[in-house]
């Protein structure tokens, strides 16, 4: 599908020109700048911003949606102060998975490439969505000719280099930014982080699977915690 002007996103997102343009330049949308300014827009990422649209109300955090995703999975918050642990729990007790789904996506990034070897490139990073989904819904299997997944360590300029990764916004390579602690279980991120990262796909199946693994981390956490 061809790109779209600003005013077209606008309507896809029902949103105004000037917030396309914001969501652009703070890599929320993908799109690309012409020599007059103009942008194009990516209608990927149109879908994908819509799929997890943040709704009314106040954004969350990175920090503190990376804090809740660790909270749900069982990871130690202790470094926060105990307001900030109040709150992340508060968070939990009242919001439906759908939501937290839709508040912890803005918490990172999506840069896509097209790679040589998927499979070294996979075996190179910290797997979550659709790399990983087989973690969280048995009926789903892992993707073969996508790798979705964050650096472990290190520069993502140096990993992109390193991997002979070239830059596509229609690519089947998805490198999520770390913008806070991400809690591995082997090869794999954390559970509440692949259901969450799952949940941003356009795909209606997995976008529901992530949804209802997310609820269900959700469901044993409010089991195991009082008031």
């Amino acid at each position: 599908m061809d790109s779209l002007m600003t005013k077209d996103a606008a309507i896809a997102l029902g949103v105004s020109q000037r917030q396309v343009t914001d969501l652009l330049h703070a890599g929320k949308l993908t799109g690309e700048q012409l020599g007059d300014g103009t942008w194009l827009v990516s209608p990927r990422s149109i879908a994908e911003r819509r799929s997890f649209n943040a709704g009314a109300g106040r954004t969350w955090s990175a920090a503190s949606s990376w804090a809740l995703l660790a909270e749900l999975s069982g990871k130690s918050t202790t470094a926060l102060s105990q307001s900030t642990i109040a709150r992340i729990r508060r968070r939990i007790r009242t919001s439906s998975a759908e939501e937290i789904a839709r508040k912890v996506a803005t918490r990172t990034k999506v840069h896509r490439y097209t790679a040589d070897s998927f499979e070294r490139t996979a075996s190179e990073l910290v797997l979550t969505g659709k790399s990983a989904a087989h973690r969280i819904d048995s009926d789903l299997t892992r993707q073969t000719q996508a790798v979705e997944g964050y650096v472990p360590e290190g520069d993502l300029e140096e990993f992109v280099r390193r991997h002979l990764l070239f830059a596509d916004e229609n690519g089947d390579v998805a490198i999520y930014e770390r913008s806070g602690e991400l809690n591995v279980d082997g090869a794999y991120a954390a559970h509440a982080v692949i259901a969450a990262d799952l949940a941003r796909s356009t795909a209606t199946r997995e976008r529901a699977a992530g949804i209802a693994a997310l609820e269900k981390t959700r469901q044993q956490w409010l089991a195991t915690h009082t008031r």
